[in-house]
């Protein structure tokens, strides 16, 4: 009796322990352009590199309280980020497009024809900024760009008011997304990323800087962007340390990364910025 007992649990530990081993093989991996480039800085520094998924709508709260130490995802450079933000050097430009369904490319192909279309878009991003500035009235606020093209494929939406690193990447015959594509030549503002720390942070801010200008100089930036297929949005990196002019305020958010030992990144997942694959 006691040998049947002992042979049926070791039968169902090795079947538990190969269920388990399937399930870690099919794991997903966390890539992407901002993802391998925050690895190749935090490698550059000297630290460890942990990413946080979070809301986009609550990054700031998330950086307010330390849950995480850098927005490091396709952040628009505004002035009102300058002010509340530290933020780095611009390191890729980036446009706000509008995603339609194919079969509305006569319906909607410019400005005036698609303001009473009914728009969707990631809360507190630039494209919600869109949205208000132009005074559209229809409005759906998502969790993050993807929901937003979601939203136009589903016909819930009509239009996705998105970033165009992300929009150019889904509206491609090898994604899910090919039924949609990108208004023509209706561009709704241009701009570029930056890299967002606490607004004491500076020393954070110069290191990152410094370390993004070395990797364009060494070709590294270059290299990855080409990966990603966005060498052509790549900003000109130039900067040299502030570092021996900072005050010791300015340089205790970096001295805090370095007693830890890594610095945390927040992102929302999009490609071909941070995604799993």
């Amino acid at each position: 009796m006691k040998k049947k007992i002992i042979v049926a649990l070791l039968l169902c530990v090795i079947t538990l322990t190969s269920v388990f081993a399937f399930a870690g093989c099919k794991t997903e991996q966390l890539v992407g352009f901002d993802i391998e480039l925050a690895k190749l800085v935090a490698k550059d520094l000297g630290v460890e590199v942990k990413f946080q998924l979070i809301s986009w709508s609550a990054k700031e709260t998330e950086l307010s309280s330390k849950n995480i130490d850098l927005i490091w995802n396709g952040l628009t450079i505004d002035d009102g980020r300058l002010e509340q933000f530290c933020i780095s050097t611009p390191y890729m430009n980036n446009k706000q497009i509008a995603i339609i369904r194919k079969k509305d490319k006569d319906k909607y192909t410019n400005i005036d024809n698609i303001k009473n279309a009914k728009f969707a878009y990631e809360e507190g991003s630039a494209g919600q900024d869109v949205a208000k500035d132009n005074g559209f009235t229809k409005v759906a606020g998502v969790g993050a760009q993807m929901d937003a093209l979601v939203e136009v494929k589903s016909s819930t939406s009509d239009i996705a008011l998105v970033d165009s690193v992300l929009g150019n990447f889904y509206c491609n015959a090898d994604t899910s997304f090919s039924d949609l594509m990108v208004i023509p030549d209706l561009v709704f503002t241009v701009e570029q990323y930056g890299i967002a720390a606490r607004k004491s942070d500076v020393g954070t801010i110069d290191k990152i800087n410094t370390s993004l200008a070395k990797l364009q100089k060494n070709g590294e930036l270059k290299k990855l962007a080409e990966k990603y297929g966005l060498a052509s949005e790549l900003c000109d990196v130039s900067y040299e340390s502030k570092w021996d002019t900072l005050t010791d305020e300015e340089k205790e958010g970096w001295n805090y990364i370095k007693e830890k030992g890594n610095f945390v990144v927040g992102y929302t997942l999009y490609a071909p910025i941070a995604y799993e694959a």
